[in-house]
């Protein structure tokens, strides 16, 4: 019952986003979300977690480039993206979860679900972290073994921190927002993005960990 009704929640989230998409011009979205409009084929194309979803006009169907349908999660943090991005500037002035707005309570859920993962995930896995971060990021210099900024959506980067296992402490993995993140995602999508995001990272290393 629990997951018809999740569905229930994402179809009728997705059906109010995309009525909304169609009442907005669709090139002030594109400006504002620094994503590509086309005329002729009446869609967007929006990078996303390393590959292109395509987001019809005006009926906000989201597709992957082979033309299957995107999974519920991310053709909602899509749409929102296009609707919510305010082409706010973007830096690196990196916040935790905790200090977005309204996320402070939810903090231990957001460790739960996207850090604690990732740091068991990660642990043991430092050089192919780095190789992968030479492909997909941005390596910052800053403390930790790996420091490096993901633009998992065009002006939304996740700054990933991670330190490996020593004789002191465990593994631990931290994902920050840069402070203009609340101008182009609602702060409940900017979670469940940012654990799409440590699974794809952890899936692409070769899945979780075993134990």
């Amino acid at each position: 019952m629990r997951g018809e009704e999740t569905k229930d929640q994402y179809r009728e989230a997705r059906e109010k986003a995309a009525g909304e998409l169609a009442s907005k011009d669709p090139t002030w979205m594109a400006s504002r979300a620094g994503v590509t409009y086309s005329f002729a084929e009446r869609r967007f194309e929006v990078p996303f977690l390393g590959e292109v979803l395509t987001v019809s006009y005006p009926s906000g169907d989201v597709k992957r480039a082979e033309g299957g349908a995107a999974g519920p999660e991310e053709s909602l943090i899509v749409l929102h993206y296009l609707l919510t991005a305010d082409g706010g500037e973007v830096g690196e002035r990196w916040v935790a979860y905790r200090d977005l707005p309204g996320a402070r309570y939810h903090e231990p859920a957001f460790r739960t679900d996207v850090e604690d993962p990732l740091s068991r995930a990660l642990e043991g896995r430092l050089e192919g972290l780095r190789v992968w971060v030479e492909r997909n990021a941005r390596r910052l210099d800053l403390p930790g073994d790996v420091a490096a900024a993901w633009d998992v959506l065009p002006r939304v980067p996740l700054l990933v921190i991670f330190n490996e296992r020593d004789e002191e402490f465990p593994a631990s993995a931290k994902v920050l927002f840069e402070a203009s993140a609340p101008g182009y995602l609602p702060t409940e999508d900017l979670s469940v993005l940012a654990e799409l995001a440590a699974a794809r990272l952890i899936k692409e290393l070769g899945g979780a960990r075993p134990g």
